[in-house]
């Protein structure tokens, strides 16, 4: 099978040695060693060759008995892979002599060239290579093969038989929605298309049931009710016109015609009978992705009524776009496993009624796991169902079941499933180059969580990705992953918001098949088979496995993949390398000798915990497109190796720490740098000599740049303000920058190109820290900045009023203690925080607030409410008051504040040590807010003046002083949680039952209320589901005898630091309590200590789940030898 299949993709490898032979041709290393003449003669048979490839593909899939073609491109593939080895070898060590001898000004004479060093030579190999390539050139005159003007890709056979339109609907389970869906789409006149004709696409890989779920619609009885005519027509991968239109005649008219006929006899005998008539078309299998094809047809279709409808299945969703149309495809999933195993049932058991109960119950039981391998898959569902059918011997079951679906798919196999040929068929009708990029997929486990980037990046460094003109690699290789999608060789998932892929297991089974054995995945659970031919191995073992990885390394040299997890030093040997995974590894140190795999494009060294530095010699991995490393790795680096900046084709480089230490850190590194892309973090800049030298403007794909200066915590003087003004604006970035942020800068002012109209036209977002010496701001020339943040800039005074902040949405201030002004509008802002802004008095008009943090501003006053002119979503204008869109409002330490806004309607509100604040809104106006928390408040005035809030459902009180007794609101009817903490004079929880009225509390939490001595006698909330009481040292009672009894809810119950508590109350605890936690409680912990003998243990006894620490009836918390004990911390209000 691979060695059938694999040659298909000889073409682009072939192209790949064509393209390396045809650069090699003028090099003097080529000449001196004497390989000119065979080089040219590669070049040329690769060029016949190629040309005479599609035709003798075509031919072996046409006539699979003609092996010695077979043999003859088995024999070609063997060669090429052997030829890119040693021709990229060979450019490898053209490209080392080439910089050898660069510094020379002369050639290398001939004569200094021994023979010996010739004869070990690569140059050896080439001619060698040659020599074979010439011999297989040759033969292919034996099979006088057609030149293909195109060349390469190559046409698919179709393996199936052609599909009928009956189907046995007892045969069909758990299409239901889909056919209802389908049949809404068929029969409602919403989707006529007026002139055109409506086509309705069902879509989904090989084996899932689209012809069945059309057989299904199509012989419903509405359908045949609908429509004047109905037509069948089984298109498969060659779309002939003329077979087609000759099916849908035949169909109609029940009469057989010849082939003789010519289209446009056959077109004209259809109009006959179909023009101005509603029909139903089937076309069943279409492959057809060219246009040009489709609208021959469509426009013969277009003569039939408009409520005509086109019902087509195919396995790609490029069909779709190629025909058009207003309707969306319907995608057909995998069917539900129990679904899966009723049809299984349905076919293996079929005439075995009088199966003795126990054997049906055992292969019941093995055919539900056979089941679950076929993953949703009809057709394996039903081959594998077939394939045991009438077999009632439980261990050729078991047989079955460990045998991969694959294995008893192969030749030779008696009764075998017949799985692989509908497969295989989407494989064959790739282009050539996405063969490769799918079969390379085999090397990742089965059900691997794929990162679309990530793929690529494996694809880019293997040199599978074709040049795409103007569009980056990247974005060519992003367009082969959707085309593969679109053609069902991946699944869509949704994992945490994000677009993540997998293949259906029998679709990567069909991945290992075509490519072994030049892919290979080494497993813990298998023995290991190691092929020398392998070009791609992943290893699966655990860290301590080392065997394997060793022998793949020793006895492998034509690697260019591997995935490991541990690195042995002889890596070096894998000259080929281009892609080496070292993730999630315990590395400490990357071997130097890894700096020796002059091909590597890619590495990655993700969660290596480990791994603080990198090897001196990196500089030499001139081809590294990808170093992958955690921000950890980045946020600790110090010290890059030497010359970074010869590595001039990477692309990702997060942080650069600039050094004045001997040659290679120096910040002109980055000059060459010009393929950067994503973030760039460059610190210690006032080590930087001539930041010119960076070229960052150059960069044009850097997304986010991070300038950081070093805290020298002393003052700066004049000269070091001058170099850093120096410095930044030699450090400009390109003008499509999304994303800056500045870090100690010490100069003044900010540079022109950030203050400047145009330069910085994209910026999305602005960070500014420490950035102590400057005095102003202004952001205004930066039309699309959405994100502004702004922290320790101790000598920032002013940010002009008039500064046009019209896109800005998001802004943090903290800690700028002598900003006194803050731009007057901000019209789309919703998310403001201001911290530590000592002379700022008033905010900015922003109508669009969401959401607002004002902490420690000791003079802020002003709210700038009013009424302003407010545009909604669809450009409308009308009244709007300032805040009346605020959602969240917190106020902490701000003295000067007198009163809340008039108007808003807010959902969460904290108000804390604002003294000024005596009152809350009126329900009338804040209908929905939903979490209230009041803080250090030196009155009790401000909690007893809560309103009747109809949906608040969490309220935090804290800090509260001379509250004696928690009030009695007038009506809280959805409060659901209560937090009392640290009100030292509070000695009651409840004035005139003031708890109890709370009908809809369940949760309830009082800690560190050092006067209270007892909980309510009245009682609690009876829907009480939680109660938390910590930290209350003179606590003694919890309450009257059936306090905690009568509450038919209480679930959780946690008691913490209460040292003068002994007793539970006298009835016990609920029947429904199923969790207890005592801590830190000594007395009432030694009673629940005494079984069987105290009068607390037989309360607790039938609570399962107890956590009860007595670590302080063995030790004194005063003995100095006993450990500090973590205070817990079991719930956490919004405060």
């Amino acid at each position: 099978m691979a060695e059938i299949i694999s040659s298909i993709i000889v073409d682009p490898i072939l192209s790949r040695i064509e393209e390396k032979v045809v650069s090699l041709i003028h090099e003097e290393f080529v000449a001196i060693h004497g390989v000119k003449e065979e080089v040219e003669k590669l070049s040329s048979n690769l060029t016949a060759i190629q040309a005479v490839l599609e035709d003798a593909e075509q031919r072996r899939l046409d006539g699979p008995g003609n092996k010695s073609l077979r043999d003859w491109l088995a024999k070609l593939r063997n060669a090429a892979y052997d030829g890119q080895d040693i021709v990229e070898t060979f450019a490898t060590e053209t490209t080392l002599w080439n910089k050898k001898h660069k510094v020379g000004k002369f050639p290398t004479p001939l004569r200094l060239i021994s023979k010996a060093s010739y004869k070990s030579s690569v140059a050896h190999k080439i001619k060698e290579f040659s020599a074979k390539l010439d011999l297989i050139a040759k033969e292919r005159h034996n099979f006088h093969l057609h030149v293909s003007s195109e060349g390469g890709s190559g046409r698919a056979q179709n393996f199936l038989v052609p599909t009928t339109y009956f189907v046995d609907t007892s045969d069909v389970f758990g299409r239901e929605s889909d056919r209802d869906r389908l049949m809404h789409l068929l029969l409602s006149n919403e989707f006529d298309n007026g002139s055109d004709i409506s086509v309705v696409p069902i879509v989904g890989m090989g084996g899932l049931g689209k012809t069945t779920l059309a057989q299904l619609v199509f012989n419903d009885k509405r359908v045949k009710e609908h429509f004047e005519f109905r037509m069948w027509a089984c298109v498969t991968v060659e779309f002939d016109l003329r077979r087609i239109l000759k099916d849908m005649i035949e169909y109609h008219t029940e009469m057989k015609y010849s082939n003789d006929l010519s289209t446009n006899i056959l077109i004209s005998r259809f109009l006959e009978f179909v023009a101005g008539k509603d029909f139903l078309l089937v076309l069943d299998d279409v492959w057809t992705e060219n246009y040009q094809e489709w609208e021959q047809l469509q426009s013969i279709l277009k003569q039939g009524g408009k409520a005509s409808r086109v019902l087509l299945t195919t396995r790609s969703a490029k069909v779709c776009d190629t025909v058009g149309g207003t309707i969306p495809p319907h995608r057909l999933e995998c069917l539900p496993e129990d679904e899966c195993f009723s049809l299984f049932k349905k076919i293996a058991f079929k005439g075995s009624n009088a199966l003795d109960g126990t054997l049906r119950k055992e292969l019941e039981e093995i055919g539900g796991k056979i089941v679950g391998k076929c993953q949703g898959l009809p057709l394996a569902v039903k081959a594998m169902a077939g394939l045991l059918r009438g077999n009632i011997d439980a261990n050729k079951w078991n047989q079955i079941l460990g045998d991969s679906i694959w294995e008893l798919d192969k030749e030779g196999k008696s009764n075998r499933p017949q799985i692989l040929p509908a497969l295989k068929l989407s494989y064959y009708h790739l282009p050539s180059y996405l063969k490769q990029c799918y079969a390379y997929c085999s090397i990742f486990p089965k059900a691997y969580v794929f990162d679309r980037k990530e793929l690529v990046k494996f694809w880019m460094a293997e040199a599978f990705i074709q040049s795409g003109g103007q569009k980056s690699m990247e974005e060519t290789g992003i367009e082969y992953f959707d085309e593969l999608s679109m053609r069902s060789f991946f699944q869509v998932l949704n994992i945490r918001d994000k677009e993540r892929y997998r293949m259906h297991d029998l679709i990567h089974d069909l991945a290992v098949s075509v490519s072994s054995p030049m892919c290979y995945q080494v497993k813990d659970n298998q023995s290991f088979t190691f092929c020398v031919e392998s070009r791609h191995i992943s290893s699966w073992l655990g860290p301590h496995v080392k065997a394997p990885t060793l022998q793949i390394i020793e006895n492998s040299k034509k690697l260019r993949t591997l995935i490991l997890h541990e690195l042995p030093s002889s890596i070096e040997k894998l000259k080929l390398l281009r892609y080496l995974d070292l993730s999630r590894t315990e590395l400490k140190v990357l071997p130097d000798s890894i700096c020796n795999l002059c091909n590597l494009q890619t590495l990655k060294l993700l969660g290596c915990a480990w791994l603080f530095q990198l090897p001196d010699g990196l500089s030499k991995l001139e081809n590294l497109h990808y170093l992958e490393l955690d921000e950890m790795f980045w946020s600790k680096c110090r010290l890059l190796p030497p010359k970074i900046g010869n590595l001039i084709s990477l692309q990702n480089l997060h942080a650069f720490p600039v050094h004045r230490v001997t040659g290679g850190h120096g910040i002109e590194e980055l000059k060459n740098m010009a393929n950067l892309t994503g973030t760039l973090h460059i610190s210690n800049l006032e080590n930087a000599v001539n930041a010119a030298d960076s070229k960052l403007k150059e960069k044009q794909s850097l997304q986010k740049l991070v300038l950081e200066w070093s805290d020298d915590k002393g003052i700066i003087n004049q000269q070091v303000e001058d170099r850093a003004a120096r410095n930044i604006e030699d450090l400009q970035p390109p003008s499509n920058l999304e994303e800056l942020a500045l870090h100690r800068f010490k100069g003044s002012k900010f540079p022109l190109w950030m203050t400047a109209d145009g330069l910085l036209q994209k910026l999305v977002t602005l960070t500014l820290i420490h950035c102590n010496k400057s005095t102003t701001l202004t952001v205004g020339q930066l039309p699309c900045l959405r994100n502004l943040r702004i922290k320790g800039m101790e000598e920032l005074e002013e940010w002009p009023e008039d500064d046009q902040c019209l896109s800005l949405i998001k802004l943090q201030i903290s800690n700028c203690p002598k900003l006194t002004t803050l731009p007057d509008w901000m019209p789309r802002l919703i998310t403001l925080k201001i911290k530590k802004c000592g002379l700022l008095k008033a905010l900015p008009r922003a109508p669009g607030i969401m959401s607002l943090i004002l902490i420690d501003n000791h003079v802020l006053e002003n709210w700038q409410e009013g009424m302003c002119i407010a545009e909604d979503s669809q450009g409308n204008r009308h009244p709007w008051h300032s805040f009346m869109g605020l959602l969240e409002l917190k106020v902490k330490n701000c003295p000067n504040i007198q009163a809340l806004p008039r108007y808003f309607d807010p959902q969460k509100l904290e108000i804390s040590g604002c003294e000024l604040i005596t009152a809350l809104q009126v329900p009338e106006i804040s209908k929905h807010l939903q979490t209230l928390a009041l803080d250090n408040c030196s009155s009790e005035r401000l909690v007893r003046a809560i309103p009747s809030y109809n949906f608040l459902y969490s309220l935090s009180i804290s800090k509260i002083s001379n509250l004696i007794s928690f009030p009695k609101f007038l009506n809280l009817p959805r409060l659901k949680s209560l937090y009392i903490s640290n009100c030292q004079d509070l000695t009651s929880l409840s004035e005139e039952g003031s708890l109890k009225t709370l009908s809809s509390l369940w949760f309830l939490s009082v800690r560190s209320c050092s006067k209270l001595e007892s909980l309510p006698d009245e009682g609690l909330p009876d829907g009480l589901q939680c109660l938390v009481i910590g930290s209350c040292p003179i606590l003694k009672s919890l309450g009257s005898k059936n306090t905690l009894k009568s509450l038919p809810s209480l679930k959780d119950l946690y008691l913490e630091e209460c040292p003068l508590l002994q007793l539970f109350p006298e009835d016990g605890l609920p029947s429904s309590l199923l969790h207890l936690e005592i801590h830190e409680c000594p007395l009432l912990i030694e009673e629940c200590r005494k079984k069987n003998v105290g009068t607390e243990w037989p309360k607790i006894t039938h609570v399962r789940d107890q956590e009860i620490d007595d670590d302080d009836l063995i030790k004194q918390p005063s003995d100095p030898t006993l450990p500090n004990r973590k205070r817990r911390r079991y719930w956490t209000p919004w405060l």
